[in-house]
């Protein structure tokens, strides 16, 4: 592409005003548009302020959405003079959803004439912009790499992971919930270590020490999902059953919340009783798709 391609940001929230940003300091003609006008103030001057979210679409190659959710899209974007503006240019939902807004979205833009694809960012807005900043996108691989220097500016960690359009929203939930599951755990061991009165400055030194062993985990559980064969050698199912009852115990014992263990022993004990407890811990992934069949 040997000229910078024009972008249009419908929705200046925390995030939508970062990537405006990042357009605007790469050199890129950027227009905004957001519903409350006082979140645009800021940006005349340095970009085009649409009056309208139409105005905002037909004004650039590229729009980018960034609102709160699909609701929120869908009623800023599923309109005629939307529609119209936006007929043969594309749009790049930013907006968090599932892989069934997704192919909502690329439905509806389809049956337009817009040109669609959908993607999700792992980073807060103050990371918009860097190295190592992570996007993903999902759609048509051809539109994606037509487009993929002026998107590369949100991070340089950009990637295309699947031409069916839910894999971004896939990907992303998938990976939020081991980021948000993981959180919630490390919390709760905090909680732990304060009901015992141990150093939390020392439990948060030592957190890094856990991570190795997560890695190695994952490693295992992606070969053993891969072949179905959950014998191994390192730990039994009911071992590890054994130790989260000691947390579940030891919550009760000094009155912390014991919910999150509770519900992570559930999942061991169903993984027991569907012959799993000399098993590898990956069998617990039966388990979880049992609760879905049930």
């Amino acid at each position: 592409m040997s000229h910078k391609e024009t972008v249009s940001i419908v929705g200046l929230g925390q995030m939508g005003a970062a990537l405006a940003r990042a357009y605007i300091n790469a050199g890129h003609r950027v227009t905004v548009w957001n519903r409350t006008h006082g979140k645009a103030e800021p940006f005349q001057g340095q970009a085009k302020v649409a009056a309208t979210p139409e105005q905002a679409c037909g004004e650039s190659d590229l729009t980018i959405i960034s609102l709160l959710d699909y609701k929120a899209s869908d009623q800023v974007l599923r309109t005629p003079l939307v529609a119209e503006a936006a007929k043969g240019r594309t749009l790049v939902q930013l907006t968090s959803g599932t892989p069934n807004d997704a192919r909502s979205g690329a439905a509806w833009a389809s049956d337009l004439g817009i040109n669609y694809l959908d993607g999700c960012i792992l980073a807060y807005p103050s990371y918009i912009g860097g190295e190592q900043t992570v996007v993903f996108y999902s759609g048509p691989k051809e539109l994606y790499d037509r487009h993929q220097p002026t998107l590369r500016v949100l991070g340089g960690a950009t990637s295309h992971v699947g031409e069916p359009i839910g894999a971004a929203a896939t990907l992303d939930c998938a990976l939020l919930e081991s980021y948000y599951g993981a959180t919630l755990s490390f919390l709760h061991g905090a909680a732990i270590c304060a009901s015992e009165k141990f150093p939390l400055d020392v439990y948060f030194a030592r957190f890094q020490t856990i991570m190795p062993l997560i890695s190695i985990t994952a490693d295992m559980c992606k070969k053993m999902l891969l072949t179905g064969d959950f014998k191994g050698t390192d730990c039994t199912l009911d071992v590890h059953a054994g130790a989260i009852e000691h947390i579940v115990r030891l919550s009760q014992e000094n009155n912390v919340d014991r919910r999150i263990p509770e519900l992570i022993l559930s999942y061991f004990k169903r993984a027991s009783q569907l012959g799993h407890g000399a098993d590898e811990m990956a069998a617990v992934f039966n388990a979880i798709q049992d609760q879905a069949r049930r």
